[in-house]
C-alpha cells in the first residue's frame, strides 16, 4: 500500500496540478508554446531542480519533505519562481494563464508564511484543491469537476497513509488552495472582464 501512496504523491504533486490547470486553460483559450515553457519552468522544472539540489546538499532528507523546517528554503524559492513566471506570462498577454499562475503564486506564498510561523499545511492538498477551484471557475463540464474531486480524495488518503501530514494539516492545505484560488480567480476574472462560470 505504501508504494501506491508514494505513486499518488509522485504523480499528483503541486507541480503536476499546476500543469493540469494550464491544460484546462488551453481547453478554453489557446496557450502558446512560450507560455507553456514559462509556466513549466516556474512551477515544475526550477522547483524540482531546487529540490534535487537541496537533497544533494543534505538540506532535505526525504523527497516527500515530512519535516517542516526543511521546507523553508524550497517554499521561498517556489515563491520567487512562481512570481517570475506570472510576470513573464502577463507580458505575453495570456490573461487566463496569468490568472492561474497568479493563483498558484499566492498559494505558494501563503504556504511559505504558514510554514515559517511554525505551522504546516499540505502543499499536495493545496495544489489539488486549487485545481478544483480553477475548474469550477472555468467553463468546464461536471465530469471534469467529479474527476478532480476523486483525485483530491486520493491525494488526501495517500498523504495521510504516508504519515506526511495530520488530518488538520491536510484540511488546512485543502481549504487554503480552494478558497484562495477561487477568490483570486474570481477577482482577476472580473477585473479583466473575462467570463467566469461563477460570475
Amino acid at each position: 500500500m505504501v508504494g501506491f501512496y508514494r505513486g499518488i504523491s509522485y504523480l499528483f504533486y503541486p507541480g503536476s496540478m499546476a500543469m493540469f490547470g494550464l491544460g484546462f486553460v488551453h481547453l478554453t483559450e489557446p496557450v502558446t508554446l512560450r507560455v507553456w515553457v514559462l509556466f513549466s519552468c516556474g512551477m515544475v522544472i526550477f522547483p524540482l531542480l531546487a529540490l534535487a539540489l537541496f537533497m544533494k546538499l543534505g538540506k532535505v532528507s526525504d523527497i516527500f519533505i515530512y519535516r517542516r523546517d526543511q521546507r523553508h528554503g524550497l517554499y521561498a524559492l517556489g515563491v520567487i519562481f512562481s512570481v517570475l513566471s506570472t510576470l513573464f506570462i502577463f507580458q505575453e498577454g495570456a490573461m487566463n494563464a496569468m490568472i492561474w499562475s497568479a493563483c498558484n503564486a499566492l498559494v505558494i506564498l501563503l504556504l511559505f508564511v504558514i510554514n515559517y510561523i511554525g505551522y504546516k499545511a499540505s502543499a499536495h492538498m493545496a495544489g489539488v484543491s486549487g485545481l478544483l477551484a480553477w475548474v469550477l471557475c472555468l467553463p468546464t463540464d461536471e465530469l471534469l469537476v467529479s474527476l478532480v474531486i476523486i483525485l483530491a480524495v486520493l491525494v488526501y488518503v495517500a498523504r495521510r497513509g504516508l504519515s506526511a501530514h495530520s488530518h488538520f494539516e491536510l484540511i488546512l492545505g485543502f481549504c487554503l488552495g480552494l478558497f484562495v484560488t477561487f477568490a483570486i480567480a474570481c477577482l482577476l476574472f472580473t477585473y479583466h472582464g473575462i467570463s467566469c462560470s461563477f460570475i
